[in-house]
């Protein structure tokens, strides 16, 4: 595979704080997250261009889709990568330009990584070219409309992310186990970690046509219920997996600890994320107890107080989605090992 450099280097364009908490993590697992991000970074530029025309977004999609199947010439990738809108951010821009040779590492890679990778990666390109196509209101804006929308939408884009990462470490830890219910707690910290985006970029979002944020409060109340299942596949990481506890962690407690300011950031009507200083504290604490369990959950249970998140139960969780059975487009997309009735636990 290629050189961690390569990936850093694209990392730190387009994600600061995942690019940190990736660098930590020891080889071969380093560059199979890193590759696995950077795919879907690619993706969620075709899904976030401004594009002029839904019909040619579509397209780029099912052509992403088969570059994840099969290495597509050179010739090919170039048109692909000419048809994307110039305003894209300037790091998504030369990550774009750099896709084939990321193509290129991931039909490198060994067949039970690329496997995984690809499944996975399919299944966010499918869910987010659903929601692209189907789910435009009067304006053209990409608009959902209750809970269990938003549960789905986090599902495809993040939830299978958090499936990828448990079976590319379960690849080097034959401790953990991959069933039934680290994959639905995997989904959870994905989840989790989706809808503290969605809250942060809401008024970006809907200055670029997408509206995901129906009620912000039932959203962020939502989000106690994936915490607490983020927390618990934190927990099922063995400990001598440290780096991998670390990026977990990291990431989890970041994101709580971000949610007091957004939530100030948005009665002022304006965008921001958790002070560097703010940010620094938590990696720094985090890093003294990641060995201490105990130590983990009090620092969870502090964090989740701070956040005023209330406890709330699986039916409560499910308001607003409150069929018993996934909708069956659900079964079309997904390529992942939760059986389908399972998923209704995600409030899908």
């Amino acid at each position: 595979m290629l050189t961690h450099d390569f990936y850093q280097t694209h990392l730190n364009r387009v994600s600061r704080s995942f690019a940190f908490c990736i660098s930590h993590l020891k080889t071969p697992l380093k560059a199979w997250v890193g590759l696995t991000y950077l795919i879907c970074r690619i993706l969620d530029t075709v899904e976030d261009a401004p594009w002029q025309k839904t019909t040619d977004q579509m397209k780029q999609f099912e052509e992403f889709d088969q570059f994840l199947k099969s290495l597509p010439n050179k010739e090919i990738l170039q048109n692909w990568r000419d048809q994307f809108p110039l305003e894209i951010p300037d790091g998504e821009k030369q990550l774009i330009e750099d896709s084939h040779i990321i193509f290129a590492d991931l039909h490198r890679s060994p067949e039970s990584i690329k496997g995984i990778i690809s499944n996975m990666v399919l299944s966010m390109s499918r869910g987010m070219k659903h929601f692209s196509d189907k789910k435009r209101n009067e304006k053209g804006h990409l608009k959902l409309v209750n809970l269990r929308e938003v549960n789905q939408y986090c599902f495809f884009v993040a939830g299978v992310v958090g499936e990828a990462l448990a079976r590319l470490v379960a690849q080097i830890e034959p401790q953990l186990k991959v069933a039934k219910n680290l994959l639905l707690d995997a989904h959870h910290f994905g989840l989790f970690l989706q809808k503290v985006n969605l809250l942060k970029d809401q008024l970006d979002d809907y200055q670029e046509g997408r509206e995901f944020i129906f009620d912000r409060e039932q959203i962020y109340q939502s989000m106690n219920y994936n915490a607490y299942g983020a927390f618990r596949f934190l927990s099922s990481v063995p400990e001598k997996q440290r780096e991998f506890r670390l990026f977990c962690a990291w990431s989890l407690f970041l994101g709580l600890a971000s949610l007091p300011w957004l939530e100030i950031l948005n009665k002022h009507e304006t965008t921001g994320k958790l002070p560097r200083k703010e940010a620094e504290t938590i990696f720094s604490s985090v890093e003294k107890i990641i060995d201490d369990s105990s130590q983990l959950e009090v620092m969870f249970l502090s964090l989740m107080q701070a956040a005023h998140l209330k406890v709330i139960s699986e039916e409560e969780y499910m308001t607003g989605s409150p069929s018993s059975e996934p909708s069956d487009w659900l079964r079309d997309l997904y390529f992942g090992e939760i059986e389908f009735t399972q998923l209704a636990s995600l409030g899908m």
